[in-house]
């Protein structure tokens, strides 16, 4: 029988040290305790005293009723398959961090439609059976075309593809993943059947950004029937990522009107069109080739003098657009709290995260969450000096 903590869940401290990507030997010297001490704990063969877990939850930057939560019943998360990018490269230390607090954000949410009732996602399903095993570069520009035609956006430019996935019910958000190389990912969610995109923010370009939100899309769109194992299958895995590509750059650029504008590509010309399409130099190269506008070796050509004038270091513009940042979720919480639903101080103790946690995921101000005079005062103090100036 555990002893210690009633109601204790030793799942829930693999969750949050996992999630500070932290090993079970760090978590004990961090507390002072041994690493076999965590181990039961986690296993639930033991559970630690008030004191041990207020230590816990001091490291882990986590309230004590966090480890109290039961865990979600496992035949249902067992079936959600995960599209994470660079999934080949990226530690499963890193990807384990931002699963578990990608499910943080999806809790929180959860406890707000308590409140607020959320849209119903539309995202077309276009990956019906098995039918994205064979799907073709002429199916997948389809898909990509049938996707713009059901939110009816026409063969022009999009102006902020991250507000029109969130338009259409898709929760987004934007955290430091801390790793290069996992830009994003995206999942159904088999518990409350939302997708969601999760995109890093460490240092990533607008451009990059779009296309990134464009690949998870992709993923959302023509793969949701697609298993774990299959997934984790290293062939289908590039099968499913160079859809995912090819989907990205033909909801951003159809061919019909992207090609119009191409006749003659070069690099003068393809930069005069970024600002436009909003898509990189590069990509645009690719899309161009893929469309048969230039031949292979002409587009070996324009990737010479891409690198020779360094742009493979940072391509022009890249600092003139900013990047396109999720607004659902934060406009969520700001509904609840600013209509008057509910109070600051009552939602941060509602929730089992800290409130810079929570601030973080919903993309909100720092500080949104603490004491409401405190945060009030400040506010007014901010807005009283903009006054003056």
């Amino acid at each position: 029988m555990p002893t210690g903590t009633p109601n204790f869940e030793g799942a829930r401290l693999r969750e949050a040290r996992e999630a500070r990507q932290l090993t079970a030997t760090a978590l004990a010297e961090l507390i002072g305790v041994t690493t076999s001490a965590i181990s039961s704990y986690e296993k639930d063969h033991n559970s630690p005293s008030a004191d041990v877990l207020e230590k816990i939850s001091t490291q882990l930057r986590l309230k004590t009723e966090f480890f109290l939560r039961p865990m979600e019943d496992e035949s249902i998360t067992a079936s959600e398959t995960i599209f994470e990018r660079s999934k080949s490269t990226a530690t499963k230390a890193t990807r384990l961090r931002a699963r578990h607090r990608r499910i943080w954000l999806r809790e929180s949410l959860q406890y707000l439609t308590g409140f607020v009732k959320l849209p119903e996602p539309d995202v077309p399903d276009l990956g019906e059976g098995r039918n994205w095993m064979v799907a073709s570069g002429e199916k997948i520009e389809l898909a990509a075309l049938t996707t713009r035609q059901h939110w009816r956006l026409g063969e022009g430019p999009i102006s902020n593809v991250t507000l029109l996935t969130e338009n259409n019910g898709v929760i987004v958000t934007s955290f430091a993943m801390n790793a290069a190389n996992l830009d994003a990912f995206s999942t159904w969610d088999p518990v409350d059947g939302r997708p969601y995109i999760v995109l890093g923010n460490d240092g990533q370009s607008a451009f990059r950004t779009r296309f990134n939100v464009c690949h998870e899309l992709a993923h959302l769109v023509l793969h949701r029937n697609v298993t774990p194992t299959e997934f984790e299958d290293k062939n289908l895995f590039k099968i499913i990522e160079t859809q995912a590509d090819k989907f990205a750059a033909a909801f951003l650029t159809p061919a019909s009107t992207f090609s119009q504008e191409l006749r003659r590509p070069s690099l003068d010309g393809l930069r005069a069109l970024k600002p436009r399409w909003k898509t990189s130099i590069k990509q645009m190269i690719h899309r161009a080739q893929d469309l048969d506008i230039i031949s292979r070796e002409e587009a070996r050509n324009l990737y010479i003098n891409y690198n020779r004038r360094r742009w493979n270091i940072q391509e022009p513009l890249d600092d003139a657009q900013d990047i396109e940042e999720p607004v659902f979720v934060r406009r969520v919480f700001e509904a609840v709290i600013e209509n008057g639903v509910i109070e600051r101080s009552q939602l941060a103790a509602a929730l089992p995260f800290n409130t810079d946690e929570i601030e973080e995921l919903a993309g909100l101000p720092y500080g949104y969450l603490h004491d409401d005079s405190a945060y009030t005062w400040a506010i007014r103090q901010l807005n009283s000096g903009f006054e003056k100036e």
